[in-house]
């Protein structure tokens, strides 16, 4: 049934989909990807990725994989591995993540920590010290 609620548009294998003038109050847990449309005051923690669509205002902390932002985010952000703000999307709050992208007119207001990725970290080469002999 949830199938039918979808707009066209939008692919089958999408995961949940909060459409538009949905309004919803409390934590939010997704084991799948989700798309958002409506309104949420309170925080969205997921274990795949989250798009934030145009219509959308949220208002809590999320916590995902991967992020893609086109609508308001009133809250910190914390994208595992990208967080992505395209027009005419908004983030108000800190971000943490190890990739951000952010497109001409999209707007982010807040501290930004870069996380470093686990094992990609390379020693730097030292050269070996040369002795003077007298």
């Amino acid at each position: 049934m949830a199938e039918l609620m979808r707009p066209a548009g939008l692919p089958a294998d999408i995961g949940a989909y909060l459409g538009p003038g949905t309004k919803i109050n409390g934590k939010l847990h997704f084991d799948a990807p989700a798309t958002i449309e409506g309104e949420v005051d309170g925080e969205i923690i997921a274990q795949a990725n989250i798009t934030i669509g145009q219509q959308a205002t949220i208002k809590g902390k999320i916590t995902a994989v991967s992020i893609l932002v086109q609508g308001k985010v009133l809250a910190d952000v914390q994208a595992e591995k990208k967080l992505e703000i395209q027009p005419p999307g908004s983030v108000l709050g800190d971000v943490i993540t190890q990739s951000l992208v952010i497109g001409d007119g999209a707007i982010l207001e807040g501290h930004i920590s870069m996380k470093k990725t686990e094992g990609r970290v390379l020693p730097i080469r030292q050269e070996a010290k040369k002795e003077n002999v007298s």
